[in-house]
């Protein structure tokens, strides 16, 4: 039953340690672009962006980790949560980004920047849901200080 709930919160912490290295990965990708983007270094980022392979890498952990959630999340909302967490997760995949960031930095084919940021805050989101979720499995097999009725009866006999 412990094993669960480590497992559970091991699933989170994991997904925000990925979230984290995921904006590392990509600021120091788009530093070149920070003042103008039409910088020859903003240029050659855009069109041969250094850290999608990183952030492929990422993702395919982030999914493994939202699957091992739902796996060890109990029943109802617990499993709901961390589905939810698995979903969001292969929904905010690089396909999806470079739609969304084409449509905030206008109509130009090469990688815009910023591409990156709002796959680690997904991550980040999933991790919150994780937590709710390795909560809320705790809380129903009562580990949070609740006692399991095993428990009620070993102190009810000394």
């Amino acid at each position: 039953m412990k094993a669960r709930i480590v497992a559970a919160w091991s699933a989170a912490l994991g997904l925000l340690v990925i979230g984290a290295v995921g904006v590392a990965v990509t600021y120091a990708a788009w530093t070149a672009c920070a003042g103008d983007q039409t910088t020859e270094l903003c240029l050659r980022a855009m069109d041969q962006p250094s850290h999608l392979g990183a952030l492929q890498l990422l993702w395919l952990l982030a999914v493994g980790l939202c699957a091992a959630a739902v796996t060890v999340a109990r029943r109802g909302t617990a499993r709901l949560f961390a589905a939810s967490a698995l979903l969001l997760v292969i929904m905010m995949n690089y396909a999806t980004e470079y739609l969304l960031w084409l449509g905030f930095a206008g109509g130009h084919w090469d990688v815009p920047p910023g591409t990156g940021y709002t796959q680690a805050l997904a991550y980040i989101a999933a991790a919150a849901l994780s937590v709710a979720a390795a909560v809320l499995s705790g809380r129903a097999s009562g580990v949070y200080g609740r006692r399991s009725s095993l428990e009620r009866e070993a102190g009810a006999r000394l």
